[in-house]
């Protein structure tokens, strides 16, 4: 803010010259504009209590039904399964071609609403995308290589959205490693 200082008259002036002119204007006009402004930020402060009471009953509802769109896309896959539970005479495999359809056309919704699976079968472990919950002896792989999935792991629009759970590659036990002479004196 900049400051109100009292302006002087020039020296050598009268007191009185243009007195009215240089002296400074008092801030606020007297009662009535005291009380507008009171009225003003009365008014301002209502307007945002309501602002912030709209904003939680959206937030409520965001919250009872931001999973609508999902669940919409969904229930045919529901269907679907029950379908497949209601086929009790149908062969092996007809109903098992069926659930594999159901799956496929399931990650593709998912696919539209930005999941995808994280690959990890064969691949190098990556603990970002992967959790180690076993590590194998393994000889016909390089060490760290994934062996096994447990879990599938996904991705939400690029963020780990779950880990995939998997069995990973060790160096295989060399052969007379605990013949040494210095594991002999132990």
């Amino acid at each position: 803010m900049e400051d109100k200082e009292k302006e002087l008259p020039p020296e050598g002036a009268a007191e009185g010259d243009d007195a009215a002119e240089t002296a400074p204007v008092p801030e606020g006009g007297g009662p009535d504009e005291a009380a507008e402004l009171k009225s003003r930020l009365a008014y301002l402060a209502a307007e945002f209590d309501n602002f912030r009471k709209r904003a939680a009953r959206e937030r409520e509802a965001q919250a009872a039904f931001g999973n609508e769109q999902l669940l919409r896309v969904i229930l045919p896959f529901l269907d679907n399964l029950e379908r497949a539970i209601a086929q009790q005479g149908a062969s092996p495999e007809a109903l098992l071609s069926g659930v594999r359809m159901t799956y496929d056309q399931f990650l593709a919704e998912l696919r539209k609403f930005g999941l995808e699976q994280v690959s990890a079968e064969g691949r190098l472990f990556d603990p970002v995308l992967h959790e180690a919950i076993a590590s194998v002896p393994w000889g016909g792989a390089a060490e760290g290589t994934v062996l096994a999935e447990a879990r599938k792991g996904y991705l939400l629009n690029g963020r780990l959205l779950r880990p995939a759970q998997v069995t990973v590659a060790a160096a295989p036990p060399r052969e007379g490693a605990g013949d040494s002479p210095a594991d002999a004196g132990n």
